[in-house]
C-alpha cells in the first residue's frame, strides 16, 4: 500500500476508469433537459440515451410506441443529442412554415456521408440552401417536366415489356427489383441523359454502384450512428474506411462518374438540345453573370446530381412497390383504377397533361404514401430557442417529425391501418388539414423539390403496366402485414413478391 492506503492500480486500468467516467459524463450531462422543460419521454440510459431502442425495435416502431405512451410531443436522446419528437400539427405548421427561418436547417446525428453530399440541397443549410433552392427551382417547372416526359415514358414502356416477359414465363416477381430498375433508368435519363437500360442490363457498372449505395442506406446503420455519436472524432476514419453511409469504392466510382459528366457538360454550357437535369444545373453554374448573383460551383452541380440520384431512385421505387402491393391486396380498387384509365385515356399514350385526369389513381397514390411514406421521418434544428403552444424547444435541439407515426395516428385518420383511397377524394380530403396531404414529401419551403417529377413518374408507370396486367398476391410471399428494416425507411425486411396475369 502507498501512503494513501490504496493498492497500486495499473496505469492501463486507471486510464480505462478515467475513459469510462469521461464517457459517462459526456453522454449523460444533459439527460435532465426535457424533465426541466416539462416534456415527457422515455428514460435515457447512460452511454446510449434512447439509441438502444432504435437499434432493437427500429426507428418506425420505437417512435410509434412512444407516441402512444407519451403523446404528441416527447423528448428523446440519441446518446447525448436531444431531440423533440412532434406530431402536433399546429406546432409542425409553426416549425415548417411560419417560423421556417428558425428551423430551416436539418438535424444530423452524425456525418457519415461522402463530403460531396454536404454541398447537396438536402444537406445544406442557411444562406447556401436558400441560394441552391432558388437556382434549382426553375429546373422542376411544368415546362421542364413536360420536356422530360418522353424519357420517362421510354422507361415505362421497357418496364411494361419486362413485366410482360415475366408474366409469359409465369414467374413470381420481386417487385422492388423490377421497379428499382425502372426508377434507375428514369433518374439516369432525366438527371444525366444516360440510357442505362438497367431493366435489361443490370450488370452495368453505374447501375451496380448505385444499387450498392442504396443497400447500405437501407441496412442497419443504427449501431454505427451510436458509435459515432459517442466518439465523434471517429467520423473521418469511418468514412475513410468506406464504412459510412453511401461511402466506399462504389460511392467513389459514382461520384467520379458524376464529376466526369459535369466536366463534359461544362464544355457546352447553354446547350439547349439537352433537357436533362444535369444540363439545366450546369447552365446555372457560375458563368460570370451579374456581380452579386453567385451561381453554382462545379462541386455543387455534382453534389446535386448525386442527391437527385439517391432521392429519385429509392423513394419512387418504394412507392411503386407498395402501390402494386396495395392493388394486389385490394382487387376492387385495382379494377377501378383500370376502368378509370380505360375511360379517361382510352389508347392514348400517357402525357404530362392527360395523367392529370386520373383522379382516382391520384387518390390511390396518396393513400399508398400515407400508409408507406418512403421517408418515415424528417428533422429540423432550432437556431434560436422557441416556445410554441407551451412547448419550449431550446436552441441547437433537434426536432423529429415522425411522418410514419403521424400517418398512422387515429387522431388524424379513422381506421388508419385500412387502405382506403377515398380518404383523398375531393369530398373527404377537404376534411383533412392540408399538411396531411403533402407530408409524405415534407411540408413548407423545404418540401421535396422533386415531388412533381416523382408523382409523374409513378403515374406513367402505372398507366403503362395496369392497362395490360393485373397484379395478384402470392400465398407465401405477399404478407398481410409488412415488417420494416430498422433504418428510418419503410423498406420491408423481406422482399415483397407478386404474381401478374394479362388482362383480357
Amino acid at each position: 500500500m502507498d501512503v494513501l492506503g490504496l493498492v497500486d492500480v495499473p496505469v492501463w486500468l486507471m486510464l480505462l476508469i478515467i475513459l469510462v467516467l469521461t464517457l459517462y459524463v459526456y453522454t449523460t450531462w444533459n439527460h435532465g433537459l426535457f424533465t426541466s422543460l416539462g416534456i415527457p419521454g422515455p428514460k435515457p440510459l447512460p452511454f446510449f440515451g434512447n439509441a438502444r431502442e432504435f437499434e432493437k425495435k427500429g426507428f418506425l416502431y420505437a417512435l410509434t410506441e412512444w407516441r402512444k405512451q407519451f403523446g404528441q410531443v416527447y423528448g428523446i436522446f440519441y446518446v447525448s443529442k436531444p431531440m423533440v419528437v412532434i406530431s402536433d400539427l399546429d406546432i409542425l405548421k409553426e416549425i415548417l412554415v411560419k417560423d421556417f427561418n428558425n428551423f430551416a436547417d436539418r438535424f444530423f446525428i452524425a456525418k457519415l456521408r461522402p463530403p460531396i453530399a454536404d454541398k447537396g440541397l438536402f444537406f445544406t443549410g442557411g444562406s447556401t440552401w436558400k441560394r441552391l433552392r432558388r437556382l434549382m427551382t426553375p429546373t422542376f417547372t411544368s415546362g421542364k417536366l413536360k420536356n422530360m416526359s418522353h424519357l420517362i415514358d421510354r422507361c415505362a414502356n421497357i418496364l411494361k415489356d419486362n413485366i410482360q416477359e415475366l408474366t409469359r414465363r409465369q414467374e413470381v416477381i420481386d417487385i422492388k427489383d423490377v421497379f428499382g430498375a425502372f426508377t434507375m433508368d428514369v433518374v439516369a435519363g432525366t438527371a444525366f441523359g444516360l440510357e442505362t437500360n438497367s431493366q435489361t442490363q443490370p450488370a452495368e457498372p453505374f447501375v451496380q454502384s448505385c444499387q450498392y449505395m442504396f443497400r447500405k442506406m437501407t441496412g442497419n446503420s443504427g449501431r454505427l450512428l451510436t458509435i459515432v455519436a459517442m466518439f465523434p472524432f471517429l467520423t473521418p476514419l469511418i468514412r475513410t474506411l468506406g464504412k459510412g453511409i453511401s461511402t466506399g469504392e462504389e460511392a467513389d466510382f459514382l461520384v467520379h462518374s458524376v464529376y466526369r459528366m459535369v466536366d463534359e457538360r461544362r464544355q457546352v454550357i447553354g446547350d439547349e438540345k439537352r433537357t436533362d437535369l444535369l444540363q439545366l444545373l450546369v447552365n446555372a453554374e457560375d458563368t460570370g453573370l451579374e456581380v452579386g448573383q453567385k451561381r453554382m460551383t462545379r462541386e455543387e452541380v455534382a453534389a446535386q446530381g448525386v442527391i437527385i440520384l439517391i432521392a429519385g431512385y429509392e423513394t419512387t421505387a418504394t412507392t411503386l412497390q407498395y402501390l402494386t402491393y396495395n392493388l394486389a391486396k385490394n382487387q376492387d380498387v385495382q379494377q377501378r383504377v383500370y376502368e378509370e384509365m380505360r375511360d379517361e385515356l382510352g389508347d392514348e399514350d400517357p402525357t404530362y397533361d392527360n395523367v392529370g385526369r386520373l383522379k382516382y389513381l391520384d387518390n390511390v397514390i396518396h393513400e399508398t404514401l400515407r400508409l408507406f411514406p418512403p421517408v418515415a421521418l424528417i428533422h429540423r434544428q432550432a437556431l434560436h430557442s422557441r416556445t410554441i403552444k407551451g412547448v419550449t424547444i431550446p436552441a441547437g435541439v433537434g426536432v423529429y417529425i415522425p411522418i410514419y407515426s403521424i400517418m398512422h395516428d387515429p387522431d388524424y385518420f379513422d381506421d388508419p391501418e385500412k387502405f382506403w383511397p377515398e380518404r383523398f377524394s375531393e369530398a373527404e380530403s377537404s376534411k383533412l388539414p392540408s399538411i396531411l396531404s403533402e407530408l409524405a414529401f415534407g411540408y413548407g419551403p423545404r418540401q421535396c423539390i422533386g415531388m412533381r417529377l416523382a408523382l409523374l413518374e409513378i403515374k406513367f408507370a402505372a398507366v403503362r403496366i395496369l392497362r395490360h396486367f393485373r397484379f395478384l398476391p402470392c400465398e407465401e410471399d405477399t404478407p398481410d402485414k409488412i415488417e420494416f428494416v430498422t433504418a428510418g425507411l419503410t423498406s420491408p425486411k423481406k422482399p415483397i413478391k407478386l404474381r401478374t396475369e394479362l388482362r383480357v
